[in-house]
């Protein structure tokens, strides 16, 4: 089978694969019960999970728009604002989960005169910015089920050993999820640099990343991707109540991070099927009825769902500059 045929193949099984795990999860969770969830939810917790929902958009559009300007490319708020909303939609409508989206940010910078270069750069950094301090909550959320029976049903899910304390474990997690991104990105821009050709894109990716007041730049993302994922894990949060799911919030903000890390592999639309999977298989080891863990994952989509039309606000013309400096001067 040649490349191209292959290629093919995987896109059709990929499109034939997201309604079937999704159908799938549906069948075995009981569709009259998800039904019956959905119609007796509160509908005051889901405004405010859409709420959450909104306002954690338009942080991460901020946070990409403050990458971008520090690679050197000035954008405004409105603009990267709008853009990301855009993408968002295409993340929602078009199979590939997050793929789709990042690719038309990063084409839209290109657009604009951002440098290739620069613009793929943003766009990966944003994504794994976001990964890195939703595992990081995650690790700062096992403080809170310290001496919990909920905490000794996950050690033992996890196959702890009973000599290894909760309390050191995550400090040790806690501590690698903040510090390993920054040794790796030092390592890669010391390592990658050697021999790079002049002009090549692994020179030009290394000197950006050599950019000046990367640190300062490495602790706003951090920051501001803290911001983003309050209201990410707020939104979880209030859907998983709008169901009367009572889930300890600490073990929410646990949940959390592998189930939105399913959702976002590119192997469905807009996490559709692998969200809910990853709900049911974490939440019912708790005690989570699957009609209700499908109900409040389906809710997080439906979220997203209602947000789409946004993408036809239209992006204003952002500023075509272009500089060697590091924009947070």
């Amino acid at each position: 089978m040649s490349v191209s045929a292959r290629q093919r193949t995987w896109q059709v099984l990929r499109l034939l694969g997201a309604p079937l795990l999704l159908g799938g999860v549906v069948w075995w969770a009981g569709p009259q019960a998800i039904w019956a969830a959905l119609r007796g939810a509160d509908v005051r917790w889901l405004a405010a999970g859409l709420l959450c929902a909104f306002a954690g958009n338009v942080a991460a559009a901020l946070r990409w728009g403050e990458l971008a300007r520090w690679l050197g490319h000035a954008v405004r708020p409105r603009w990267s604002t709008a853009v990301y909303f855009q993408a968002s939609a295409i993340n929602i409508l078009l199979p590939g989960a997050v793929v789709g989206g990042d690719l038309f940010r990063a084409w839209q910078l290109q657009r604009d005169g951002c440098p290739g270069g620069a613009a793929g750069l943003s766009v990966v950094l944003d994504r794994l910015s976001g990964l890195w301090i939703l595992f990081a909550l995650a690790a700062l959320g096992l403080f809170g089920g310290l001496d919990t029976p909920e905490m000794e049903r996950l050690r033992l899910l996890l196959q702890v050993p009973d000599a290894w304390g909760t309390a050191w474990l995550a400090a040790v997690l806690l501590v690698t999820v903040l510090v390993l991104p920054l040794g790796v990105l030092l390592a890669l821009a010391s390592l990658a640099g050697r021999g790079a050709r002049p002009g090549s894109r692994r020179a030009t990716a290394v000197e950006l990343l050599r950019r000046p007041h990367g640190l300062k730049q490495y602790l706003w993302q951090a920051a501001a991707s803290v911001l983003v994922h309050v209201f990410t894990v707020g939104a979880v949060f209030c859907a998983a109540r709008a169901y009367g799911v009572t889930l300890p919030t600490w073990l929410i903000v646990v949940t959390t991070a592998p189930i939105l890390l399913l959702a976002s592999m590119p192997v469905s639309f807009g996490g559709w099927g692998t969200r809910e999977a990853a709900a049911v298989a974490g939440w019912s080891a708790f005690g989570v009825a699957p009609p209700l863990a499908v109900a409040a994952a389906a809710t997080y989509g439906i979220y997203a769902l209602l947000q789409a039309p946004l993408a036809l606000w239209p992006a204003p013309s952002a500023d075509k500059v272009s500089e060697t400096g590091s924009m947070l001067r």
